[in-house]
């Protein structure tokens, strides 16, 4: 199992503490069924019990107290911190890999492995230290069950054997269920990711309103379905330790008197053993559908980190050491890059390029062409953040092998049309806030939010406002190279006019390489050259200069 697999993880002596208390716990609480059963005997002898009983019932419960509470707090504390440890394996190998395994993996898969199935890891392990605890209980009784009468012992290995065969068969089709209701809830996540992420379109084309709402009830009539099919299971789990019980039971008190003898006489103590010897089987078969959920979940899991690991990736620390080689570049030359979307049958559904341009240090460049010709794929591909189909990246005439792309990346200063912005300034804690607020100022957000404790008050702002947020962070950066894709285009005039005769112009003047995609061609002259892309390839090339003397 994967999941017992996880669990060694755990320090080795841990789980031998664990395991003891959990073995003394079931010794115990099977000592106090056999103490119940011997009082009963007195009492049905007219005796009463003595002193010893007394003192022998206490301490077999406090025994099982402490030790089940124990093990249990501990079995909770170790659970925690190996899940603690999943999560940032799975966030450590999130960050190293590349962004097209990051997209070929789904927003909605990750969310819920991080999140969901990590939450039932967290629940399962205490409740499967219980039922070690209940099958120790339940060996033990057995053993007792044997003492009182070998024939009851042999009615419930038989009545155990068909119980098993037939949890076996339900367990198969509840996992299957399981693992397509995990895929289901993946797709749920996306969906309404859909619904927030495009709440403007949606209310832009009420067709389309429509038919998003329509897709994700679908996927909820599908998920309900898997939910009630998966209750049906568990049902089936319940009932089938029922029709169990009540054969043992209907066996030992019925059958038994009549065929074999001396049985009438210890009958009061068969039946109350055989539900001590049921009850723990009961409860481990009632708690066996988390275990499986647990189980299901954690495949997925290993089956992303193994994912995770196939993929290339390169950690912070060696990209950092990389980068030395590269602050001083004189010229980056790109020589026929070319990417290609793949589908999730492997086969290139999309390409760009090849795309061949030179980038010296200090210059400012424009990068234009109409919608789907290629720009903010050229971008990631200039960066190193799409790892290319062909083609080289040379830096002052060397060429770039696959290790050093991590550090060639930490030139940029990126802010792409599908930009993420964080609340505080990760990576830059030690920044001045007062420089931090006078940018602001600057930006024009002093009314919006301020720069306090650390992080950003306010990040509930217009798509434009987040842009000069985004710029902010960017500028702290100070990167030899500034990538704008796209930045202006949720500008107002005053700003728009700003980025480019002001912003754009300074960054220059401080020996900053600016590459920007952008499509006010009033401002094209501004640019040292304007390239124009068409599949990512590059269709023309003309100074700015050139386009401002053009009528």
């Amino acid at each position: 199992m994967i999941l017992l697999d996880f669990i060694r993880r755990a320090e080795r002596r841990d789980l031998r503490r664990m395991l003891v208390l959990t073995v003394i716990a079931g010794f115990a609480n099977a000592l106090l069924v056999v103490i119940v059963n011997l009082v009963a005997e007195l009492v049905a002898e007219g005796d009463r019990p003595g002193l010893w009983f007394w003192l022998a019932f206490v301490a077999a419960f406090v025994l099982y107290y402490l030790c089940d509470r124990i093990s249990l707090l501990m079995s909770n504390r170790t659970i925690e911190g190996l899940l603690r440890g999943l999560r940032v394996e799975v966030a450590g190998k999130l960050r190293r890999t590349e962004l097209p395994t990051m997209d070929a993996l789904g927003r909605g898969d990750l969310y819920n492995m991080v999140s969901q199935e990590t939450n039932h890891l967290s629940v399962t392990f205490p409740l499967l230290m219980e039922s070690f605890q209940q099958a120790v209980l339940m060996a033990v009784s057995l053993l007792y069950l044997g003492y009182l009468s070998v024939p009851a012992l042999l009615v419930f290995v038989l009545a155990m054997g068909l119980g098993i065969l037939g949890y076996l068969r339900i367990n198969a089709n509840f996992r299957d269920t399981l693992a397509e209701l995990g895929r289901c809830q993946a797709r749920m996540v996306d969906a309404v990711g859909d619904i927030i992420d495009g709440a403007k379109e949606m209310r832009l084309n009420t067709r389309r309103n429509d038919a998003v709402f329509a897709a994700y009830g679908q996927l909820s009539r599908i998920g309900q379905g898997l939910m009630t099919r998966s209750g049906e299971h568990w049902a089936a789990l319940v009932l089938l330790s029922g029709i169990v019980i009540y054969f043992m039971l209907g066996v030992v008190g019925f059958v038994f008197p009549i065929y074999i003898s001396g049985h009438d006489t210890i009958v009061f103590q068969l039946v109350p053993t055989l539900l001590f010897c049921i009850g723990p089987l009961t409860r481990i078969v009632a708690q066996s559908p988390m275990f499986l959920r647990a189980e299901v979940g954690l495949s997925a899991v290993m089956d992303v980190l193994r994912r995770l690991d196939a993929a290339p990736g390169v950690d912070p620390q060696t990209a950092r050491r990389e980068a030395a080689a590269f602050r001083d570049f004189t010229r980056i030359g790109y020589r026929g890059l070319v990417f290609s979307y793949r589908g999730k049958s492997g086969g290139a559904e999309f390409s760009v390029g090849p795309l061949d341009m030179e980038v010296r240090r200090g210059e400012l460049i424009f990068i234009v062409g109409g919608n789907g010709s290629g720009k903010s794929t050229a971008l990631r591909l200039m960066t190193g953040l799409y790892p290319r189909d062909g083609g080289e990246i040379e830096v002052d005439g060397r060429t770039l092998d696959a290790a050093q792309i991590a550090g060639f990346r930490e030139l940029f200063s990126a802010i792409f049309a599908d930009f993420h912005l964080f609340d505080r300034l990760y990576g830059m804690e030690d920044t001045d806030p007062e420089r931090v607020n006078r940018l602001i100022e600057e930006m024009g957000l002093a009314g919006k939010l301020r720069f306090r404790d650390g992080r950003f008050s306010d990040l509930h702002l217009s798509t434009g406002q987040r842009k000069r947020l985004a710029l902010i962070a960017a500028l702290l950066e100070d990167r030899p190279i500034y990538i704008f894709d796209e930045w202006s285009a949720e500008q107002d005039v005053h700003f728009r006019e700003h980025f480019y005769t002001r912003i754009l112009p300074d960054l220059q003047a401080r020996g900053k390489t600016v590459i920007a995609v952008t499509h006010d061609d009033r401002y094209w002259h501004v640019a040292d050259r304007v390239i124009k892309l068409d599949l990512g390839t590059v269709e023309w090339e003309k100074t700015g200069k050139e386009l401002e003397a053009k009528p």
